[in-house]
């Protein structure tokens, strides 16, 4: 018998899992004042391999109930298991099914405004309507938040004014703006060389009017044009670029539909 902290639900009988099941739906009671939590927890996960979880002694995942579990004692809580299911479709349907069964996000306590369960919302996209949120905890938590961001706005604003009134800031940001002629000069010659030695030898150039040109540094010969983007143009050699993660076929870059990196002594 697998140690754990689980009875079946209204019976009280010693919970032992039944091991071709996926998981459970649970119900987690304070019964000091009544209040309690619906949710599901899996017996494993799937991936490249099957990887067990530690249900035996979990007790949700809600931080207002372990923040009292923490404050009056597991003791006084009890862990009741309600069904076991076999698939994970079948363990999330349930979950979901109980908690709008028992209305978690709207029923309160008998003879109180205050919320009969923790539950903060139901399939990650229902929560309950702001002004029947009685729970102290999250009042505290949104005040708190709203006071931290007006001190973060109005820290950053006299910052902004600070820097603003500084008269040696505005030299500093005039002598870097990219306006300036010689900043930009040295910011390309900086840019060309810090280039990769792929980019900076001769490369083939296919246009889609069949033209072929050869240039002696594409990094150098696409910031001259001023037309073609140095990156894309390394990104069609390579045939690819990374976005999101995820390789992205390039193709052409403007009318340019071939990149070939050539050597030195290599011809047309």
């Amino acid at each position: 018998m697998v140690n754990n902290h689980w009875v079946w639900y209204k019976s009280g009988k010693p919970f032992v899992p039944d091991e071709d099941k996926f998981g459970f739906v649970y119900i987690i009671t304070n019964t000091k004042t009544t209040k309690a939590y619906v949710g599901c927890k899996q017996y494993y996960s799937m991936g490249k391999r099957k990887t067990k979880h530690k249900w035996e002694m979990y007790t949700g995942s809600s931080k207002y109930l372990n923040k009292d579990i923490e404050k009056i004692g597991k003791k006084y809580f009890t862990f009741e298991v309600i069904a076991e299911y076999k698939n994970k479709r079948s363990l999330r349907y349930y979950e979901m099914y109980y908690q709008v069964k028992w209305n978690v996000l709207m029923t309160t306590i008998e003879g109180s405004n205050e919320r009969a369960y923790y539950n903060a919302y139901v399939g990650g996209k229902f929560f309950p309507p702001i002004e029947l949120y009685q729970d102290p905890d999250y009042k505290e938590m949104m005040r708190k938040k709203v006071y931290d961001n007006v001190k973060v706005l109005d820290k950053k604003r006299k910052s902004a004014l600070k820097r603003e009134e500084n008269i040696e800031y505005k030299k500093k940001m005039r002598e870097n703006n990219y306006d300036n002629l010689e900043v930009k000069k040295k910011l390309r010659e900086k840019n060309l060389g810090e280039k990769s030695s792929s980019a900076l030898g001769p490369h083939k150039l296919t246009f889609e009017d069949g033209r072929l040109i050869v240039v002696p540094n594409l990094a150098r010969w696409a910031m001259d044009s001023n037309k073609y983007d140095w990156a894309q143009l390394f990104h069609l050699k390579r045939g690819y670029k990374i976005q999101g993660g995820k390789k992205v076929r390039i193709l052409k870059c403007k009318d340019i539909i071939k990149v070939e990196e050539l050597n030195d002594s290599r011809n047309i």
